[in-house]
């Protein structure tokens, strides 16, 4: 079904038309815009005006990495009468929910990334808000601190939330997590809190995982207002006494345990975290493949024990998982040692290719005693879509519940930051998607 409207544009007479509620069809230029791209439709004194996104085409680089995506945002302007009412107040339907009661809480942390946020703010998310129909007063700046601090500010904004509020995280996935972990450390809200994560830092696994490509992209689905709940991996670090099987049910935790959304990793990965903090402000994210190089030619391996509760084991033959979850139990040496939330830890690094941040479960990616070909190897297939996990020496899971003992003092990675664990330190980790908070998707 089509729903035409003559306009005019300047002098000329230009027919609009809603092609099948999917597409807005130009036809003085026949231009076909996806109604998805429409993020703005505005009336003033006679003067129609639509705001719409742009994708670019990605220009092939000849790298492994993928290209970034660049949007563009359009701006049309028609002359109408009262005649086009009713079709203008059609498209605002089909485009746009009601946003006249929405509050936005805008975490920015002006240190993420390039210390871009704030100007992304200012020149492109606020911007596209209103233009959506969303009030000025009701758009609130909270300037992220260090040291913590977030957490606590996040904590505190949690206290005052409404079921009309969304919370806005400009940053990277540092500023995600701490947020996050903010919100979560309250009562569980009556309606999950709805939660727009714009990429703006140096590490963006989490956005990626939605499948959000570019801070454009982010506020438009924001405005869109889709939601779904989201997941994540409730950890607590501890130890042990007992020596033989049975540790994993006589654990001495350590008070605070924490919410992870991206990652938690130990061996060559965290490593690789560890080592090249130092290198942040000289080298921005080149110094993750610097500091790989190093370590492989010195390549480590890790010993410890690894429970798996309500486990199931991708099938190499048949390209899924097995039907059947069990408990597994692997006692070994292990290089690379991975536990994630999201698909990719960075843009084209797909290490986990059936993960989810929308479900309860874990996706955990192993190489047990593996030289620096075989995880060079594996590393290199990874940026092929994934397609390490049919490697023989690859292990991968989904799992409700992960119990992880080390044997001797090391390092692991939580969501970015590395976290000391002494010998016979314990990690736990289980799956969650209480509905405490939605994504937009």
């Amino acid at each position: 079904m089509s729903y035409s409207t003559q306009v005019k544009y300047k002098t000329k007479d230009v027919r609009l038309t809603i092609e099948n509620e999917k597409h807005l069809i130009i036809d003085d230029t026949k231009e076909i815009i996806d109604l998805e791209l429409i993020y703005g439709v505005s009336v003033t004194d006679s003067e129609l005006t639509l705001y719409s996104l742009w994708k670019q085409p990605v220009i092939e680089t000849g790298s492994t990495r993928p290209a970034e995506t660049r949007w563009e945002r359009k701006t049309m302007s028609y002359q109408v009468t009262d005649e086009n009412q009713e079709w203008i107040n059609k498209l605002r339907k089909l485009t746009l929910p009601e946003h006249q009661a929405t509050q936005v809480i805008a975490f920015v942390n002006p240190s993420s990334g390039r210390r871009g946020a704030d100007t992304a703010w200012k020149n492109v998310v606020r911007p596209m808000l209103l233009q959506a129909g969303f009030i000025d007063s009701h758009l609130t700046v909270v300037m992220t601190e260090s040291g913590g601090k977030t957490t606590q500010q996040a904590q505190q904004v949690a206290y005052e939330l409404t079921q009309d509020t969304v919370l806005v995280v400009m940053g990277g996935d540092g500023t995600v997590h701490e947020v996050l972990n903010g919100l979560l450390s309250q009562p569980l809200p009556s309606r999950p809190t709805r939660v727009g994560v714009v990429p703006v830092g140096s590490g963006n696994a989490f956005a990626m995982g939605l499948g959000i490509d570019g801070v454009e992209h982010a506020v438009l689905r924001i405005i869109k207002g889709q939601t779904q709940n989201c997941g994540w991996m409730n950890v607590r670090l501890g130890q042990s006494s007992i020596q033989g099987s049975g540790w994993e049910n006589e654990i001495n935790y350590r008070p605070n345990d924490m919410k992870l959304f991206i990652v938690m990793s130990w061996g060559f990965h965290a490593q690789i975290v560890s080592k090249s903090r130092y290198l942040k402000y000289f080298m921005g994210n080149r110094r993750f493949s610097l500091v790989a190089m190093a370590l492989l030619t010195f390549l480590q391996q890790y010993e410890g024990e690894l429970v798996l509760k309500g486990a199931v084991k991708y099938n190499k033959e048949h390209h899924q998982f097995d039907e059947q979850s069990e408990t597994i139990v692997v006692n070994d040496k292990f290089t690379y040692f991975v536990i994630s939330k999201q698909p990719s830890l960075e843009k084209g690094f797909t290490i986990t290719p059936f993960a989810s941040p929308l479900d309860d479960q874990m996706d955990v990616i192993l190489l047990r005693n593996a030289n620096a070909n075989q995880l060079t190897e594996a590393s290199m297939q990874a940026f092929q879509g994934g397609k390490h996990v049919n490697l023989d020496k690859v292990d991968y899971f989904k799992a409700k519940e992960v119990l992880l003992r080390v044997n001797d003092k090391t390092e692991i990675c939580l969501d970015g930051e590395i976290h000391d664990l002494p010998s016979n330190g314990i990690v736990h980790l289980k799956g969650s998607n209480e509905p405490a908070f939605a994504v937009f998707v």
